[in-house]
């Protein structure tokens, strides 16, 4: 029993482990930073322009990883180099869980 029980609690401190950077971003607060972003990205992360990609629904890790190569100069787009220069990674991480938390429907073509 004793066994199960440590099993249980190894279970649920590792889950609490796996889970805890979902908990650290703020949606919310990325609804708000991502105001910035709806000129050209569309206000629900949906662009116009065919040039400038869709960002709703978009993985947090992939926004994540973009963003801070944005910001070091490792990725190169002159306008979105000005954008996530001065983002610290808590507020990279709030804009990339809203996008993320956009839901987008797919419908197959006829």
């Amino acid at each position: 029993m004793t066994r199960f029980v440590d099993l249980s609690l190894y279970s649920l401190a590792l889950l609490g482990f796996l889970t805890a950077p979902v908990w650290a971003a703020d949606p919310e607060n990325g609804r708000k930073l991502a105001r910035k972003c709806t000129v050209c990205h569309g206000k629900l992360g949906i662009a116009k322009d065919p040039e400038v990609p869709n960002l709703a629904g978009q993985s947090a890790f992939y926004m994540e990883k973009s963003l801070k190569a944005y910001r070091s100069g490792t990725r190169e787009d002159r306008r979105m180099t000005l954008m996530a220069k001065p983002l610290s990674d808590d507020e990279i991480k709030d804009i990339s869980a809203w996008f993320e938390s956009i839901v987008v429907t797919v419908a197959e073509p006829e």
